[in-house]
C-alpha cells in the first residue's frame, strides 16, 4: 500500500511539473464576475434601447433570409442561389475540390513534427488512418455542382459540423501551448436543431453527410439530419413568419405527453407557435419514414427563451450573460460549449443580429470597421475608451474576439484609471513566446488591460507587435464617428 501511495504522490509531481511547463490556471476569482456590479440597474440607460427599432427589424429580417428562407436568392441553405455559390466558389474551385484539399492538408501536416496529428491517445495517425477516410468519403463519385431542391434537408438533433466524417479527433503536439486538448482540429462548429442545410454527398457507408449549413460547411452523422419537401417548409415558413425565439438558456424540448424531443441550445432559434405564461410551444423537425423530416410541437419554458427580436438592452444584454458566464469553453462547439465567436454569434441571436461563426468574418455583419492596426498599444486602448459603443461594439484580434461592455475606473489599480471592461469566452493569457498559457477556459467579464498584476509577461490585447491586427466592429447603425 506504501508503495502504491508513493507511486501516485510521483505521478501527480510528475504531471504537476509538465503542467507548470504549460498551463497553469488564471486566478479569475480575483475579477468580479458579479454582472450587477458592472451592468447595474440604477444606471440610466439600463432599459434604453441601443438601437432602434427599424434597425433591429432590419437586422430581424437579415436573421430570417440566414436561417428560415428559401427564395431562390436568399442566404439560407435552403436557397438555390446561396447553394450554387458554395458548390462553386466565386474563385472557381468547387466544394468536392476543396474537400480534398483539407483532407491532404492533414496528411501532409503529419511529415511536419509540430503539425503530427494525435488521437485519444496520445498516438500519431498513420498513413492508413487517412486512406481509410479517403476510401470512405469517396470524393471521386459524380456529385453535381448544381443546386438540387431534392437535397434540402433540416437538423433534427443537435449535431457537430466536422471538417472530416469522423468522431475521432485530431489534435497537434500538446507539448505546444494552445494546441492538444481541447484544440480538436476537426471540430468546425455545431448545427442546432431546426437549422437548415443542403447534402452535397455521403460516405460510401451512408452514415455521414457532408453538408452546406447557414454558417459552415462539413460533415454531419446523417441520423441527425432528414430531407425536407416544399410542403414542409412552406408549413415550417408559416409558422416562423408569425414569429421566431430565441433560446436563451439551456432547456428541454418537451411535447404535450411528456416525451423529450431534445435539448435547446443558447444562441439557437424556432418558430413559435404561441406563448402561454409559463411556455412557449414551438415547431420542432423530427425524422419520420424513409428519411423525411415532419414537423411536431413542444414546449420550452418562458424562462429559458424569449419572443425574437428583443430589445437591445443593457437590462437585457446582462440577462442574457447570466445564463451563460462562467460556462466551460468549447472549442468548436464542442460538447456544445461555445468558444469565443460562438458566445458573441449566441449572445446577439435573441436581438435578432445575425453574425457569421467565426472571429475573422464576423465583422462583415457590421455596420462600420475601424482598423487601428497601425496604432500602439496606449493609443489603442485610448481609442477604444473614447469611441467604443457599449455593448455594441466588438473588439477582433487574430483568432479572438470579445464584446466591450463600457469604461469603468481600474479596482485592480490604486490610480483607478479608467479602463475597458469586456465579455468574452477566452481560453487564457499567453506569453510574447506563445509558449505558456495561463488558463480562464470560459465565458467571463474581464478587463482589458496593458499588464495584468499576475504576470506582467501575459500578453496584452493591445500589444502591437503581438496582435499585427486590431479593429473595433460596430453593430449599432449610429456610427459615424
Amino acid at each position: 500500500m506504501k508503495r502504491f501511495v508513493k507511486f501516485v504522490i510521483l505521478v501527480m509531481l510528475c504531471n504537476m511539473v509538465l503542467a507548470h511547463d504549460l498551463i497553469s490556471l488564471f486566478p479569475i476569482e480575483n475579477y468580479n464576475q458579479d454582472i450587477s456590479s458592472w451592468i447595474k440597474p440604477a444606471d440610466p440607460d439600463y432599459d434604453r434601447p441601443l438601437i432602434s427599432s427599424v434597425y433591429q427589424q432590419e437586422r430581424y429580417d437579415e436573421f430570417y433570409e440566414h436561417y428560415y428562407a428559401s427564395d431562390p436568392d436568399g442566404l439560407s441553405p435552403w436557397s438555390r442561389d446561396f447553394v450554387n455559390g458554395q458548390l462553386v466558389q466565386a474563385d472557381g474551385k468547387d466544394i468536392i475540390t476543396l474537400e480534398s484539399q483539407i483532407l491532404v492538408n492533414f496528411y501532409i501536416h503529419g511529415n511536419n513534427p509540430k503539425k503530427t496529428g494525435y488521437g485519444m491517445n496520445y498516438r500519431p495517425y498513420a498513413t492508413d488512418w487517412y486512406q481509410k477516410l479517403a476510401d470512405s468519403m469517396s470524393l471521386g463519385d459524380n456529385v453535381s455542382l448544381t443546386y438540387i431542391p431534392e437535397n434540402r434537408a433540416i437538423a433534427v438533433t443537435n449535431l457537430y459540423i466536422r471538417a472530416l466524417p469522423t468522431m475521432e479527433p485530431l489534435f497537434y503536439d500538446h507539448k505546444i501551448a494552445g494546441e492538444g486538448y481541447p484544440f480538436d482540429n476537426l471540430q468546425e462548429t455545431a448545427l442546432f436543431t431546426g437549422m437548415p442545410v443542403y447534402i452535397v454527398k455521403q460516405t460510401a457507408d451512408k452514415a455521414w453527410s457532408l453538408v452546406i449549413a447557414s454558417d459552415a460547411n462539413g460533415w454531419v452523422q446523417t441520423s441527425g439530419i432528414a430531407k425536407v419537401n416544399d410542403k414542409f417548409i412552406k408549413k415550417w415558413q408559416k409558422v416562423a413568419e408569425q414569429g421566431l425565439i430565441a433560446i436563451t438558456k439551456q432547456d428541454s424540448l418537451v411535447d404535450k405527453h411528456g416525451l423529450f424531443r431534445g435539448t435547446a441550445y443558447n444562441g439557437s432559434s424556432l418558430p413559435l407557435l404561441k406563448d402561454d405564461p409559463d411556455d412557449y410551444s414551438v415547431l420542432v423537425p423530427v425524422a419520420g419514414m424513409h428519411g423525411n423530416a415532419h414537423l411536431a410541437e413542444a414546449n420550452i419554458s418562458t424562462g429559458s427563451a424569449v419572443k425574437m427580436p428583443l430589445a437591445l438592452t443593457p437590462h437585457n444584454m446582462a440577462s442574457i450573460m447570466q445564463n451563460q458566464i462562467g460556462k466551460p469553453y468549447g472549442w468548436g462547439n464542442m460538447l456544445f460549449n461555445y468558444d469565443c465567436s460562438a458566445e458573441t454569434k449566441a449572445l446577439f441571436t435573441p436581438f435578432a443580429i445575425y453574425l457569421p461563426r467565426n472571429s475573422q468574418s464576423q465583422s462583415d455583419a457590421g455596420s462600420k470597421v475601424v482598423e487601428l492596426d497601425k496604432l500602439n498599444a496606449t493609443e489603442r486602448e485610448q481609442y477604444l475608451l473614447a469611441h467604443g459603443h457599449k455593448f455594441v461594439t466588438l473588439v477582433q484580434i487574430p483568432g479572438h474576439i470579445l464584446l466591450y461592455i463600457g469604461s469603468y475606473p481600474n479596482p485592480y489599480s490604486k490610480k483607478h484609471e479608467p479602463m475597458a471592461m469586456s465579455y468574452q469566452n477566452i481560453w487564457g493569457l499567453r506569453t510574447p513566446e506563445n509558449d505558456f498559457r495561463s488558463i480562464i477556459g470560459g465565458s467571463v467579464i474581464f478587463p482589458l488591460l496593458e499588464e495584468y498584476p499576475e504576470n506582467s509577461d501575459f500578453v496584452s490585447i493591445y500589444d502591437q507587435k503581438a496582435r499585427p491586427k486590431f479593429r473595433l466592429i460596430y453593430l449599432d447603425e449610429d456610427s459615424h464617428e
